[in-house]
């Protein structure tokens, strides 16, 4: 009698081809992007630059929401990657909040160009309108757990103040998007490196607490 093998089944060419298609279609609408930006962007330029037919596109992303959904979600994915290798260093969690706020910032500079659709889409998906990119807050809560993580890390360790870390996340992350729209609407390429030591001075001085000092000995 055989035995079965009870390992995966190996990729297949189609699902090979599939995964590369998908990269260069989402790599050439990041392209376009960059250059004109996300609201004149049509599915017949994507896929000109990707260099398939306009009916291939379709096989992938059903509509141009469909693909900035996989854009957004492309970014979620590396914040939560990079968020997750943060926490699981073993540095005391002053210093993981300094990367935390220092990788947040990074990627709304990175990410300019996507920023507007993001904010856009964030109001859309919490207001409860239907749109086609709802699993925004999915990945949202993903990285405020993280985030919250690290703050709940520092609290436990009498290292931030008590309160509740969700909050604090949530703070944080206002001061991230207030920086991305400052961006965005003043153009300015150079917000990033002026406002990080801004958020990190309001972090370090509002919620990082200074090591008690122990009493100096008295001589008899």
């Amino acid at each position: 009698m055989t035995v079965k093998s009870m390992s995966h089944s190996p990729t297949t060419k189609k699902e090979v081809v599939a995964a590369f298609r998908t990269r260069e279609i989402l790599a050439a609408a990041r392209r376009l992007m960059e250059q004109k930006g996300a609201d004149a962007l049509t599915m017949d330029e994507i896929a000109q630059a990707a260099g398939v037919a306009k009916g291939t596109i379709y096989l992938y992303f059903q509509s141009k929401d469909e693909l900035v959904q996989a854009l957004l979600s492309q970014v979620a994915e590396a914040i939560a990657h990079d968020l997750e290798g943060i926490l699981a260093k073993p540095d005391p969690p002053p210093e993981k909040l300094r990367q935390v706020a220092n990788l947040l910032l990074d990627y709304v500079d990175r990410e300019r160009t996507l920023f507007p659709v993001y904010l856009r889409e964030l109001v859309r998906s919490k207001s409860g309108r239907a749109s086609p990119l709802s699993s925004l807050q999915e990945s949202e809560e993903r990285i405020v757990a993280l985030v919250t993580q690290v703050f709940a890390e520092g609290i436990a360790a009498k290292q931030f103040i008590p309160a509740d870390p969700r909050l604090m996340t949530f703070l944080l992350k206002g001061l991230g998007r207030a920086v991305g729209y400052y961006q965005m609407t003043r153009d300015q390429k150079d917000t990033v490196q002026e406002a990080l030591p801004v958020v990190l001075t309001l972090l370090f001085s509002g919620i990082v607490l200074e090591p008690e000092t122990p009493p100096e000995e008295t001589t008899v």
